[in-house]
């Protein structure tokens, strides 16, 4: 199954002017199903939680594994190489435990009010490029990040 990353085109506005610092804001890795329809403009978290909220539903009883809100991204760092040039972001893998959900999307973004902006997007990750819904029933379920980072800049 292939995934895709792509970026939301303010997060490229907010990495430049100070708003997203990815190694010391708590990034979050959000699931939400195919009620969202992606757009490139999107600019917070709001634009995506728009009705109907397609994120994937945190069941108190019984426990589906998810946490409203998503998980925080353990460990997270930028790091530079010179040869090649890039710059790399990156984390620890995210695990769900015992995880029982159907959805289509990861949003990637930052929690809080920075530069006045609440929540802003960083990047969507469309699981399965088929596209197709992925479905867990009960299981650990891992969004391991390539051995080259979640994302570089070269």
């Amino acid at each position: 199954m292939a995934s895709e990353l792509t970026f939301y085109s303010k997060a490229k506005q907010f990495m430049l002017d100070g708003t997203l610092d990815l190694d010391a804001n708590t990034i979050k890795l959000m699931l939400v199903t195919s009620v969202y329809t992606f757009d490139v403009a999107h600019e917070v978290l709001a634009d995506v939680k728009a009705s109907p909220d397609p994120e994937v539903l945190a069941v108190a009883s019984p426990d589906n594994g998810y946490t409203a809100g998503g998980e925080t991204l353990v460990s997270a760092a930028v790091t530079h190489t010179d040869a090649p040039s890039q710059a790399k972001f990156d984390a620890e893998d995210v695990t769900w435990t015992s995880l029982t959900a159907t959805f289509r999307y990861g949003i990637l973004y930052a929690e809080g009010t920075l530069n006045g902006v609440v929540d802003p997007l960083i990047a969507c990750i469309l699981f399965d490029t088929t596209p197709a819904d992925v479905t867990i029933s009960g299981i650990n379920y891992v969004v391991q990040w390539s051995a080259n980072g979640i994302f570089t800049l070269a």
